[in-house]
């Protein structure tokens, strides 16, 4: 009697432990499969990282600005040989500078003197601009003549050079002239090398690449086919 009423407290022992186990067990269960809830983080307005804007050196700046076709002077000491005849001038045989005058019109060009001492010596012209040879020989009203196929701003223009000895430019039509080269020398005063013409150099530039040597024309508006040599500061320095 007493060892079975021990077995069943033993038995209702064991199930209780058991049952609370299953318990326990379902708890812990319900804990982890239920969704945790994190705390909201208020959010921040974050600002945008801002752009950068890589700024040119000077240097660079400078070599955008600069032009993409710098002149030389046709001659040295040039600044100081415009004394007579400048772009743009309206000529006739009454109000010349130069006398006696047998032109008229607005002066196409710039026309630079020689110094005294120079009448009779050797005064080299040189290139204003690299380019090619595009004509030479001899025209009324200049004597020796050479125009030069170059660009300003990439867009093509003829430089003329005027007045010239043209048995003293070794070079010929096609050949390159480079920037600074010299071309030949001024013909001699009153003579067919300067078409009886005082010595001087009449330096003209005109727009395109088409061939136009005259030195007058005749309308101020036939004038924007032309450029002022001395706009282009180097060239008259």
């Amino acid at each position: 009697m007493n060892k079975k009423f021990v077995f069943i407290i033993l038995a209702i022992t064991v199930a209780a432990v058991l049952l609370w186990g299953i318990i326990l067990f379902r708890k812990s269960v319900n804990i982890i499969e239920k969704p945790v809830s994190l705390p909201q983080i208020p959010s921040q307005n974050v600002p945008s990282p801002t752009p950068v804007t890589e700024t040119p050196s000077s240097n660079a700046a400078s070599s955008q600005s600069a032009p993409k076709n710098a002149y030389a002077p046709p001659l040295d000491r040039a600044s100081e040989r415009i004394t007579k005849k400048t772009f743009g001038q309206f000529i006739t045989p009454q109000n010349s500078p130069v006398q006696p005058e047998k032109f008229r019109g607005y002066h196409t060009g710039t026309d630079f003197e020689i110094f005294p001492e120079e009448l009779n010596s050797d005064v080299p012209v040189k290139a204003v601009c690299g380019g090619r040879i595009a004509l030479k020989k001899t025209a009324t009203g200049y004597g020796g003549v050479l125009v030069e196929s170059c660009e300003l701003n990439s867009e093509p223009v003829t430089v003329i050079y005027g007045h010239l000895k043209l048995a003293s430019i070794k070079k010929n039509t096609g050949d390159s002239l480079a920037q600074g080269e010299e071309i030949g020398i001024l013909g001699k005063a009153y003579s067919a090398e300067t078409s009886g013409e005082r010595k001087h150099l009449h330096l003209g530039i005109h727009k395109g690449a088409g061939i136009d040597i005259l030195g007058y024309v005749q309308s101020k508006g036939e004038l924007s086919g032309w450029l002022d040599p001395c706009l282009l500061e180097t060239v008259c320095k």
